[in-house]
């Protein structure tokens, strides 16, 4: 292979060029094994240095602050207490107290002056100093990462006056959405800062979703099954779920594709598991033909077979009957099966031939 016609690349070392894989796998980045080594000896001595965020820390405040505002939002139009909306008022001036402070010292690392930073707060000098020292900015950001640990080791903070077992069912399709997410990114083959770089996020944001810790809107998760190669509909009602959405078919199409899109997404939960595997979970309940039509979602299964394959895949039958019924009710208004009582019935009562004969 030869410079003219070859695939070239640049060392991330020595900056050195290197003829390159032209195969399907992962780019190399480096020319040579001793290369590799010097960079991961350059990597372990920055480890021991004062961690540093790949992002501006200003950044990964300013997602959550987006996450609070929407759920403030959100509150607003569902018509939450007063209580609950100054509780979400609060918790997201706090948050914005904290991008303050950490978008200070992110231009404080840009090598932005004190002089430029008082102007931009339009504070003097030595204010801006006093209240945005870096000391005092990093006792800040310790105080919200302790906060933030609190937070995720909390239960999910569910309304009261949903029933207990709405509860577990929000929390169990919030652990199911992020496992199904996590199965479509790890079939992708893509790497976390390939997913942040394609979909505008940033890369801990995209691990906090995958990992549970951050349940994200509708848009966002459709951005990130769309990038992984993967089919929204999987995952819309299992979102839903998570949200404490009811369910809400429009006509019989739609619930049963609804019904066929959550199956298929507590299958993907699942890790999709061989079919032979499935039909060994249902302890023979289910055969191999009835595990693919369910799949497929070429007809409304009946409830026995949808929860026997439900439990079968580690989900829990519950959560899902309010979409079954939704799609059976409506399947059962789309057969209309008084016709057929008419012709068979009917007209052997009102014959007059039968009559006579009698």
């Amino acid at each position: 292979m030869t410079e003219e016609n070859g695939e070239f690349g640049s060392c991330r070392e020595c900056a050195g060029r290197f003829p390159q894989n032209g195969g399907r796998g992962r780019r190399k980045d480096y020319c040579s094994l001793a290369c590799r080594r010097r960079a991961q000896r350059q990597r372990d001595g920055q480890r021991r240095r004062p961690p540093q965020s790949a992002l501006p820390v200003g950044r990964l405040i300013a997602e959550e602050l987006y996450s609070l505002a929407f759920d403030l939002l959100e509150a607003e139009y569902g018509g939450a207490d007063l209580g609950e909306l100054l509780g979400r008022a609060r918790a997201l001036n706090r948050e914005t107290e904290y991008y303050i402070g950490a978008a200070v010292r992110d231009a404080r690392q840009r090598s932005v002056s004190w002089e430029e930073v008082a102007k931009a707060a339009s504070l003097s000098t030595a204010t801006a100093r006093v209240r945005w020292g870096e000391v005092k900015v990093m006792r800040q950001l310790q105080k919200r990462s302790v906060e933030r640990a609190a937070l995720r080791q909390a239960p999910a903070a569910v309304p009261e006056a949903r029933p207990k077992e709405g509860r577990q069912a929000v929390g169990r399709a919030s652990r199911q959405l992020a496992a199904a997410l996590s199965q479509l990114h790890q079939d992708s083959g893509l790497m976390i800062r390939e997913v942040a770089a394609s979909t505008e996020l940033s890369p801990s944001y995209v691990s906090r979703i995958l990992s549970v810790d951050r349940t994200p809107s509708w848009p966002v998760v459709r951005q990130l099954v769309e990038t992984f190669g993967g089919d929204p509909l999987e995952l819309r009602v299992l979102w839903e779920i998570a949200q404490g959405l009811p369910p809400a078919p429009q006509d019989f199409i739609d619930a049963a594709t609804r019904l066929n899109g959550v199956l298929r997404g507590l299958y993907l939960a699942a890790g999709c598991p061989v079919v032979k595997t499935v039909c060994e979970q249902s302890n023979g309940a289910l055969d191999e033909a009835a595990v693919e039509e369910l799949l497929e979602g070429t007809e409304v299964p009946t409830w026995e077979d949808t929860g026997r394959f439900v439990t079968a895949i580690g989900g829990h039958p519950s959560d899902i009957r309010p979409q079954w019924e939704a799609a059976y009710s409506l399947l059962l208004g789309a057969c209309d099966p008084a016709p057929k009582v008419t012709e068979t019935s009917q007209p052997q009562e009102d014959d007059p031939q039968r009559a006579e004969g009698r």
